[in-house]
């Protein structure tokens, strides 16, 4: 009985201590059937304002503000998570329709994304490698292809690939905004 008097409380201490580093890195997920939109803040470290309004299926998934200058930067990647190894990760949860549950198995995270909630998880990736995102929530009758990839980088390797990657203020001065999501 004591050990779990002391325990509960040391173990909520710890799940809800976020990081407070500058090296962390904060992406947000929106799930949807059946796919997770991977947001990206770019750069500057700030995300785009985003609104309901704006998003389309097709061009726009999660409603990103192309007009707004904090979007500029900004990337969307869909069912594919990059991150570096070793540093800090914080996910922002969300979901468009119903309930998913977002689950990392090799870094043994899971967190449940409900529509109308944002819901912070945040985890350190500490092995190289590539790994499977599923959902462990039954979402729907195409639940069994809602999956995704986590990859997990060297420094070097995360750093070139981050600036590979089509941002949205080159896709709207090419040609639109909705170029960016075709």
């Amino acid at each position: 009985v004591l050990l779990v008097g002391f325990s509960i409380p040391f173990w909520a201490k710890h799940v809800n201590a976020f990081p407070n580093r500058t090296d962390t890195i904060e992406v947000r997920i929106v799930a949807e059937q059946y796919a997770w939109n991977i947001h990206y803040p770019g750069k500057d470290g700030m995300f785009g304002k985003t609104s309901p309004k704006l998003m389309d299926s097709q061009n726009n998934p999660l409603g990103i503000d192309s007009t707004d200058p904090n979007a500029a930067d900004d990337f969307v990647t869909i069912n594919q998570l990059h991150l570096p190894i070793g540093r800090p990760v914080v996910v922002h949860l969300s979901t468009k329709d119903v309930i998913h549950s977002f689950a990392l198995p090799v870094m043994r995270v899971k967190q449940d994304a409900i529509p109308g909630m944002s819901i912070p998880v945040w985890f350190t990736p500490i092995k190289t490698g590539d790994f499977e995102i599923a959902c462990a929530q039954l979402c729907g009758i195409g639940h069994y292809r809602m999956k995704g990839f986590l990859n997990i980088h060297s420094p070097e390797e995360y750093a070139k690939w981050v600036s590979e990657q089509e941002t949205i203020g080159a896709s709207s001065s090419e040609g639109g905004a909705d170029s960016f999501w075709n």
